[in-house]
């Protein structure tokens, strides 16, 4: 159990700074920048795109910047969920460590920010069509400053940054502890190897919160226990600290509910299609 605590703990150390950096640049944004409404309106028409090429960076902290971007109005839905279907977290790094998984990484990563930039575009014409990408008020230093940082944007920031890591770690030590009490071989039971529910299974596994689930994903697959497609399926839903901010935005439940299950059937879909596509992987 000592093990799980500190593994939340580092998940959530890593995804620290992304979030400070974030903050950062929102405060900057909101105070400095008066062209932002303009850009936005033409950065959405190539969101999808360049969410799936900032996603596929494997940093699982990435996932959690953009959800705090989408809840301060500068991320349209659809580049959210591009974002979330193209993150591997630590996926790439453990291939990578494996002796000749050079074109696995590859086909991975190629196959996920396709998934992304075509269902990221197809869900801006359909699901979330007539969602626009607005401006929300400045609120990094008048909403979210301390009584003990006073007015100073640092303080604000840095309070913001904090509230958020805390908020997160307290979440991610329920739900880590659950998994824990569950136990990995139980989870890894479900997958009904070789079945074609399988890449539906893994993408509900990587619905989970937290890096170590991406790392199981990929131990299965190298193992031969998943599919190609399943575990692209089971990582395209990995983007649980994202999840988890959407949840902490006031009034945003139902919006980040369909932005999941968006996520979800892109990744079941994608997953499918590849299993069928790849059946020897």
């Amino acid at each position: 159990m000592l093990d799980v605590i500190l593994d939340s703990c580092l998940d959530i150390l890593k995804a620290a700074p992304i979030l400070l950096a974030v903050y950062a640049l929102l405060y900057l944004i909101e105070t400095r920048m008066r062209s932002t409404p303009a850009l936005l309106e033409k950065a959405q028409r190539l969101g999808p795109f360049f969410g799936a090429l900032a996603g596929a960076v494997p940093q699982c902290g990435f996932s959690a910047a953009a959800s705090a971007l989408y809840n301060s109005g500068y991320l349209a839905p659809a580049t959210l969920v591009a974002v979330f279907v193209s993150t591997s977290d630590e996926a790439i790094p453990l291939l990578l460590a494996n002796p000749g998984a050079g074109r696995n990484v590859a086909l991975l990563v190629g196959c996920k920010i396709a998934l992304a930039v075509i269902a990221g575009y197809l869900l801006q014409w359909t699901v979330f069509r007539g969602s626009k990408v607005r401006r929300g008020r400045v609120s990094i230093v008048m909403d979210e400053g301390c009584g003990c940082c006073g007015p100073s944007p640092v303080g604000a920031i840095l309070w913001r940054t904090v509230k958020t890591t805390l908020f997160l770690l307290v979440t991610m030590l329920l739900i880590n502890l659950a998994v824990y009490a569950i136990g990995e071989e139980a989870l890894s039971s479900l997958l009904l190897s070789g079945s074609v529910l399988q890449p539906a299974l893994c993408a509900l596994i990587g619905l989970i919160p937290g890096c170590a689930i991406s790392v199981l994903l990929t131990e299965l697959f190298l193992g031969g226990t998943i599919s190609f497609g399943a575990v692209i399926a089971g990582l395209s839903t990995g983007a649980g600290f994202g999840y988890m901010l959407l949840f902490q935005k006031r009034g945003g439940r139902k919006n980040a509910l369909k932005i999941i299950a968006a996520t979800y059937l892109v990744a079941v879909a994608g997953g499918t299609l590849l299993q069928l596509a790849f059946p020897a992987l």
